[in-house]
Parts: C-alpha cells; sequence; structure tokens
C-alpha cells in the first residue's frame, strides 16, 4: 500500500517539476537571449561610450578656449628670445595643469601633458620639464596644422610609441591683438585602460576596448575596460572583429559582428570628435545573453521537485502504515478465527477503520450465537417485532 502511494504521487511530483522547468526554460529563453533586444543593448553600449568620449573632449575645447583668451597666455608668444619663450611657457604650462587640477571637470581624468606650440606647430614648452622644447609636432600629428591653419579648436588622438604618447587631446588657438593665430595650447589626458572603464561605468557597464590602426593598416588594441577580461580581448583581437573595425573606419559606420563568439556579440565603430574619424575605432562586446547559464538558473525547479519527492516518501510511509497496520492485525485475526479461535474479537481504535472493525466483530458474533453487549457489558436485545392480529 505505501508504495502504490508513494510511487504515484512521486510520479506526480516528478512530473510536475518536469513541466515547470520547460515551460519555464521556453518562456525565458526568449527573454534574456532575445536576438533584438541584445542588439539593441549593444548599439547603445558603442554609442553611448563614443557619445561620452565625444563630450569629454568638446567639453575641454571649450575650457581650454578660454585660457587661451588669457593676457598672461598670449604673453607666452611675445617673449624676446627663444629661450625666454619657452620659459614662459613651461611656467604658463605648469599655471594651467593646476587650474585643470582643481577643476571639477578634471576631477577622474587629470590632464597629463599641457604643451605651447607655435603657429607652425613646433613645440616652445610643456608642463613640468623642459622636454618636447623645438619638436615639430605638427609634424608627428598633421590634425595640429590643419587646427593652426584654421584657427579653431579640435581634438585629436595621439598615438605614438617611440615619444611614449598615448593621449587624448585637445587644441585651442592662441590669437595675437590682430586676430591672427600665433600659436596653440595642447592639453592631453591619458588614454588607458582606466579611462575606458570610467566610460564604461558612466554609460552602460559592458566591455569596451579601444584600437588603433597601425602598420600595414591593422588594428591594434591599445586600451581596454576593467570589464573586458582576457577571452573577451581574445575576442576583440580575433579576425571578424578587426576586419569589421576596418570596415568602421573606412565607411564611418557602426558595424555588427556576426560569428564572433557564441558568449558575445561584437559592434565596432569610428571615435567621434577627434581628428578625422578615421584611424581610431571602439569595440563594444555585451553577453548574447543576460544570464551565463539558464539551466543553471533553474536547477532549483529541480531541487524542489526532488524535495517533493522526498516528502512524499515520508509522508507515503506514515500514511500507509496508519492503513496498512490495523489491515494486517485483521488480516491476522481473521485466520486465526478460521482455524478455530472463535472467541477472537478485534479491539482496534482507528479513526477511518473503526467502524468496519465494529461491524465485523458484530458480523463474528452473530455467526457464532455470541449475543451483542454494550459498553457496560450488558446484553443487547433484538428490537420487539410490533403486534400483529
Amino acid at each position: 500500500m505505501r508504495w502504490k502511494i508513494i510511487i504515484v504521487n512521486s510520479g506526480i511530483v516528478a512530473i510536475v517539476a518536469l513541466l515547470s522547468f520547460v515551460l519555464l526554460f521556453t518562456g525565458l529563453r526568449g527573454v534574456v537571449a532575445d536576438p533584438a533586444a541584445r542588439k539593441a543593448e549593444l548599439e547603445h553600449t558603442i554609442r553611448g561610450a563614443n557619445a561620452q568620449l565625444e563630450l569629454d573632449g568638446l567639453l575641454l575645447e571649450r575650457w581650454l578656449a578660454e585660457q587661451a583668451a588669457r593676457r598672461e597666455v598670449r604673453a607666452v608668444f611675445s617673449g624676446g628670445t627663444e629661450r625666454a619663450r619657452s620659459d614662459s611657457a613651461t611656467a604658463q604650462a605648469d599655471k594651467i595643469r593646476e587650474l585643470a587640477s582643481s577643476s571639477p571637470m578634471f576631477a577622474r581624468v587629470p590632464p597629463a601633458l599641457v604643451l605651447f606650440v607655435d603657429a607652425q606647430g613646433v613645440a616652445l614648452g610643456r608642463n613640468g620639464s623642459a622636454l618636447m622644447r623645438g619638436d615639430k609636432i605638427a609634424d608627428v600629428y598633421p590634425t595640429l596644422g590643419e587646427a593652426l591653419k584654421a584657427g579653431h579648436t579640435t581634438s585629436d588622438v595621439w598615438m605614438n610609441r617611440e615619444r611614449q604618447e598615448q593621449l587624448l587631446v585637445s587644441y585651442a588657438p592662441v590669437r595675437g591683438d590682430d586676430g591672427a593665430t600665433i600659436g596653440a595650447i595642447i592639453i592631453g589626458t591619458p588614454l588607458n585602460d582606466e579611462r575606458l572603464s570610467r566610460t564604461s561605468d558612466i554609460t552602460s557597464g559592458h566591455a569596451l576596448v579601444f584600437g588603433m590602426k597601425g602598420q600595414a593598416e591593422k588594428i591594434e588594441i591599445i586600451a581596454k575596460s576593467e570589464q573586458a577580461t582576457s577571452d573577451i580581448v581574445g575576442i576583440a583581437q580575433s579576425g571578424p572583429v578587426l576586419d569589421a573595425a576596418a570596415a568602421s573606419l573606412g565607411s564611418g559606420n557602426l558595424t555588427v559582428v556576426g560569428q564572433a563568439s557564441n558568449d558575445y556579440i561584437v559592434a565596432t565603430a569610428p571615435l567621434s570628435g577627434y581628428g578625422a574619424g578615421n584611424n581610431a575605432v571602439i569595440v563594444a562586446l555585451v553577453p548574447a545573453s543576460l544570464v551565463s547559464s539558464l539551466v543553471g538558473i533553474l536547477w532549483p525547479v529541480f531541487a524542489v521537485g526532488g524535495l517533493g519527492i522526498l516528502l512524499v516518501v515520508a509522508g507515503g510511509s506514515v500514511l500507509g502504515n496508519y492503513i496498512s497496520t490495523p489491515i494486517s492485525e485483521m488480516e491476522e485475526g481473521l485466520l486465526q478465527i478460521i482455524n478455530g479461535k472463535t472467541d477472537l474479537r478485534f479491539q482496534l481504535e482507528h479513526e477511518d477503520l473503526g467502524g468496519l472493525i465494529s461491524r465485523i466483530n458484530s458480523l463474528l458474533n452473530a455467526l457464532t450465537g455470541v449475543p451483542e453487549t454494550d459498553e457496560e457489558g450488558r446484553t443487547s436485545a433484538a428490537p420487539e417485532q410490533p403486534y400483529q392480529e
């Protein structure tokens, strides 16, 4: 009896658990791994990162233009000798860096470089040292020469391993009393893993990788956010992603990479607002699913099902004993009566089988001619027959 109860109820619990898992798996799979939703999240990630870096450049250009209009800054270019101009440039570069360091705008990204150049793009002086004096910066970074000729603020990416430069820079022209461009101030902030991590935290929180066009037109990875693990960087350096990055720089459009990884979807886009927009690229990687393993999320369904089966076993054992124990005693007692022990009566108290036991005792009394007695031992008399004429 008990095993029938256990098997039937355990089967019901197992079927319910299995159906619950299948229904939840089917319903949630479309939510956590919806291709359209993940693609939209990917585009939001890369556009948000691009917009944040572009905004950083625009704010820096505006702040730098205000500094370029100051009288003491213009005075740098009016020194008598080249040495005097260089010393004055270094002194003003140090002051501008101090102003930048105290500005809330630079709270998390302090400037690493403040540099003065003349109208030909030749370095006069920089903050902190006498390095770079006399360097023809415009020959190394052509966008500087273009900005000096046009006389407007702009931003660019400086990436030169020989010069140990890896910066996001902004230029602001300095004008003389006649309005002509007499030079420029350059301010640069680090382009490193910390910068990309900050950008990711502000925008989406997803992995970002920054690449530059290097030798032989190949894309080189130069920075990554803290979310970009070694596996993610490996995906970003794979052939399909690098090809998509090159295509983005060529077309100027966002490119979604197909079949780059089973775990991540990837997109590339050229960096906006810095230079001509054809040298630097941002790579964004978003998990293909909101969870690493849907089965891992739903395993508690089977755990609860297993717990249900254990409870069925415990409950079935108690219930089976409750019913089978008195039945076994009745079976054994009836066998003794059949074997001649006709005076045996059942003395069992049972909430559900008590009535049946009482009827069996009454039947045995009737068959053996033993009068019925009540609880006080009085013989039960048969009801009197009505008088009939």
